[in-house]
C-alpha cells in the first residue's frame, strides 16, 4: 500500500504488514522531489536490502534513562509526523542511540502515541519470524541489545549483518541488510513535527 512521501528527504514509501504491530517499509526515490534532498548514504545504495529498522512498544523516556544508565549515548526524544494520503495525521516520537559503532544493527525506537499503527492499515504480506544479527563483536552487540530490551539472536560473523526471516505464501524468505551495513536512519534532533517524514 502506498504510504506517502517524506518531505525534504527525497523519498516515498509503500507498506506491507508482517504482523499486527510489524510492517515492512519499502523506500523509494520520490520523483517529485529534488535528488539533492536524498541523504548521501541512500543515494549511494545499489540494489535492494534492509537499510534500517525500528522497535516499538517501549516507554521511550524510561528506555532513554535505562540506556544512559547502561553507558549508551541516547539522543533526545523527537516528535514527528506527517499527513497520510487519506488526509489523516500520523504522529510519533523517536529515540535514537548514537556513537555505538554498530550502524544499522542497532535500531531506533518509535512510539506511535495515539495514532493508528501502520501495520493496521497496510495489506498483510506475511509474518516476521525472527531477526538475526551478525557481528565481529557479538558479545558487545548482545550487551547493547540487553540494555535496550531487545531479544535478538547475535552470531559471530566476519562482517556486520542483519537478516529478517519472513514466512509468506511461497515459504520462508530471508531479507538481508545491505553489505556493507549502512549507518542507518539518523534522527535529527533539530527537526520539528512539520519537517520529519517517516
Amino acid at each position: 500500500m502506498y504510504g506517502g512521501v517524506h518531505p525534504g528527504e527525497g523519498t516515498c514509501n509503500s507498506l506491507l504488514a508482517l504482523g499486527d504491530t510489524t510492517y515492512l517499509e519499502i523506500l523509494a526515490r520520490d520523483p517529485a522531489q529534488s535528488e539533492a534532498c536524498l541523504d548521501a548514504e541512500i543515494r549511494s545504495l545499489n540494489g535492494s536490502g534492509l537499510y534500517h529498522w525500528a522497535a516499538s512498544g517501549a516507554d521511550l523516556a524510561g528506555l532513554r534513562s535505562k540506556a544512559e544508565a547502561g553507558g549508551l549515548d541516547a539522543g533526545e526524544l523527537v516528535t514527528g509526523g506527517r499527513t497520510l494520503p487519506n488526509g489523516n495525521w500520523l504522529g510519533w516520537k523517536l529515540l535514537g542511540i548514537r556513537n555505538h559503532g554498530f550502524g544499522a544493527l542497532v535500531p531506533f525506537f518509535i512510539d506511535w502515541m495515539n495514532g493508528e499503527h501502520p501495520a493496521q492499515t497496510a495489506p498483510r504480506g506475511g509474518r516476521l519470524m525472527k531477526l538475526e544479527a551478525g557481528s565481529p563483536e557479538p558479545e558487545r552487540l548482545r550487551h547493547i541489545y540487553r540494555i535496550l530490551n531487545l531479544d535478538i539472536v547475535v552470531t559471530n560473523a566476519a562482517a556486520p549483518s542483519l537478516s529478517a526471516i519472513v514466512e509468506c505464501r511461497s515459504g520462508q524468505q530471508v531479507l538481508r541488510m545491505f553489505d556493507p551495513a549502512p549507518r542507518g536512519y539518523v534522527i535529527r534532533e533539530e527537526y520539528t513535527h512539520a519537517k520529519i517524514g517517516r
